[in-house]
């Protein structure tokens, strides 16, 4: 291996792939032409065909006297967006007027006045079963909502179902102490009783109410009592003999998250009611406009215009005309392994770079003021710089490789470029190279004789082109040279 065969590891760069792209855009516009010619086209031919076969259906509907008058009816979306709007504006009213009325939504979840009645059922001369029937009864009084309709006779601005809301029931096993409840005078007998007992009995319930003001809950606690003693009547007769005794009643302020969590969800769901109203007429704006508020049903045909769908199928097929374009080159950037760039020439091929020619003075072209202003987006300064001005620098940048080196005495111009093209940039070069005899153009790649040649010079300079050079026998014509041990000076490029 020698100095001309290190491995080297090309890096594709985005912004070369992207000018070589534009570099052919003469194939991209023809490929949107062509794709958008044949789109427009197949359009135009297929609504002439549609609307011929309209015509044909219409007329033997006709003499066959099955003829309809066309019908003009409401659009059915918009009565569909009309009626759920309408919907959405009453759900709304109602959300807002509970809102607005309710007692529960304007209570404070964090200073709740609540009062609670504790109650103790005697009815040792009964079974177990009795007594939870019993328990279950007044449970059931207070939960139900007929407690919550006697206590509408303190306040009336409050519904029964939020009142019934504010109404807890707890049964559960409760220690009683001697000191533990205030009491009055007609209990206090059953309470001291119950005291000397000690321990925990399964027969106590409490009932809690959560009123708006303090007023409001002293009143309920005192009717809730006289309810409950009205009801304890009634269960003697129709469950077993019992006595309920008031254990205790107290009246405090308290915290309640359920009722904030009750309180944001139909804050929640007014948010999104509202929200949702507003989608919705938004979307009756866009299908009014886009289909009209009036449809024509029956026998009616409508025949579309040739001209108008063919523009719109046009436009699709210059757009995938561009895409198909773009797709195209650059499989061929990345697969056909033509020398693109020389940005990193000289690490690629391990050759000085003499000389860079980036303009043909010979070749004009229609639409040539496109090229050269992407020539100049992609070569900035360096594309002012005149044809005979890049020459003249490829042949000083030669003269200095040469005079680096001693007896250089016959130098051979290289490629595998086409002959014609090669001798006319070497002709110009000459007539630069004072004093140094640059051999006829040969291609040491494909001829056997100019390889034979090759011995028998000092140096050799290689002319390459982008687009039409090859990577691979670029790199194989540098190891022809090396391994002859021929100097090689560098490389021009066009």
């Amino acid at each position: 291996m020698n100095e001309y065969q290190e491995t080297y590891e090309k890096e594709i760069s985005l912004t070369e792939l992207l000018f070589f792209c534009l570099k052919k855009w003469r194939w991209i516009v023809a490929a949107m032409i062509i794709l958008g010619v044949l789109a427009g086209a197949y359009k135009y031919r297929a609504t002439i065909q549609s609307n011929q076969a309209k015509r044909e259906a219409q007329i033997l509907a006709e003499e066959d006297g099955d003829k309809k008058e066309a019908e003009i009816i409401s659009n059915p979306n918009i009565e569909y967006y009309n009626l759920a709007i309408q919907n959405l504006q009453q759900e709304m009213e109602g959300l807002k007027d509970y809102m607005n009325g309710s007692v529960i939504m304007k209570l404070d979840p964090y200073h709740l006045n609540t009062g609670t009645l504790s109650f103790y059922l005697d009815s040792e001369d009964v079974g177990e079963k009795v007594t939870n029937s019993l328990i279950s009864a007044y449970e059931d009084f207070a939960m139900d909502g007929r407690l919550a309709s006697r206590l509408l006779e303190v306040n009336g601005d409050i519904s029964e179902s939020e009142l019934q809301y504010l109404i807890s029931f707890k049964s559960e096993e409760m220690p009683v102490a001697d000191d533990s409840y205030e009491v009055s005078d007609e209990t206090s007998s059953a309470q001291s009783q119950i005291a000397n007992i000690g321990v925990t009995r399964p027969n106590v319930f409490q009932i809690q109410i959560t009123a708006d003001s303090e007023e409001n809950c002293a009143a309920y606690m005192e009717t809730a009592k006289r309810a409950i003693e009205e009801l304890a009547v009634q269960l003697q007769d129709q469950i077993s003999s019992h006595t309920i005794v008031l254990l205790a009643e107290s009246q405090t302020e308290r915290i309640d998250t359920s009722i904030q969590s009750f309180q944001n969800t139909v804050l929640n769901n007014y948010t999104a009611v509202f929200n949702q109203l507003k989608t919705m007429q938004t979307e009756l704006e866009t299908v009014v406009q886009e289909e009209g508020e009036t449809i024509v049903v029956g026998q009616a045909v409508t025949y579309g215009n040739p001209v108008k769908e063919a523009g719109k199928f046009a436009v699709i097929g210059l757009v995938l005309g561009a895409f198909l374009a773009a797709f195209v080159l650059v499989v061929i950037y990345l697969m056909s392994g033509k020398l693109q760039s020389t940005e990193n020439f000289k690490e690629e091929f391990g050759l000085p770079l003499l000389g860079q020619i980036t303009k043909n003075p010979e070749k004009k072209r229609i639409f040539g003021f496109v090229d050269r202003w992407i020539q100049r987006m992609e070569e900035g300064e360096y594309a002012d710089i005149t044809y005979e001005e890049q020459l003249k620098l490829a042949a000083a940048n030669l003269k200095a490789a040469v005079a680096g080196e001693k007896s250089m005495n016959k130098i051979m111009l290289a490629g595998t470029i086409g002959a014609e093209e090669a001798e006319a940039v070497r002709s110009r070069l000459i007539a630069e190279l004072t004093g140094i005899s640059l051999l006829p153009y040969e291609r040491i790649v494909f001829q056997a004789a100019a390889l034979e040649e090759l011995d028998g010079c000092d140096g050799v300079v290689y002319l390459e082109k982008r687009g039409v050079s090859c990577t691979k026998l670029i790199r194989k014509e540098v190891s022809l040279a090396a391994d002859r041990g021929v100097k090689i000076l560098g490389a021009v490029i066009l």
